[in-house]
């Protein structure tokens, strides 16, 4: 009796689905606009993407690597004053932050972090301004003092 050999990871039922793209025209028109400026961009990443596939993802990545690094700049400098605020906070409102940080890839952890501190504080503010508030002294018997 013949061993059955192990079947492929993906089957056919399970073939990767196609990339499918959404359709802005306002995006559109400002990539038409800056193709019809810089012609020679468009020359090069045409070539870039037929002859050199490789370094067309790579130079893709790197443009999400670039914006990753400018958010993190801004999150440097929000993180000090964010985990003051989580070391202030009651152990409800610290739980809350940290289930929105369960599941977060180490890489992103930092700007998850300062994300949730923001939304924690937010729901606070929004709770506060959502209170009742007592009434204010009338201003006519004040003045007649």
């Amino acid at each position: 009796m013949a061993i059955d050999p192990k079947p492929d990871k993906k089957t056919e039922t399970e073939k990767t689905k196609p990339l499918q793209f959404r359709d802005n025209p306002e995006v559109k028109k400002r990539i038409e606009a800056h193709k019809a400026a810089n012609p020679d961009d468009v020359t090069y990443y045409t070539r870039l993407v037929k002859e050199y596939p490789e370094r067309a993802i790579e130079t893709l990545l790197y443009k999400d690597v670039q914006k990753h690094e400018s958010e993190m700049r801004l999150i440097d400098k929000q993180l000090p004053q964010a985990k003051a605020f989580y070391d202030a906070q009651t152990p409800e409102a610290r739980a809350r932050i940290d289930r929105d940080l369960d599941g977060v890839k180490p890489y992103y952890k930092d700007k998850a972090f300062v994300s949730a501190v923001l939304r924690e504080k937010d729901r606070q503010a929004r709770r506060e301004l959502a209170a009742p508030k007592a009434a204010p002294a009338p201003k006519a018997a004040a003045a007649a003092v």
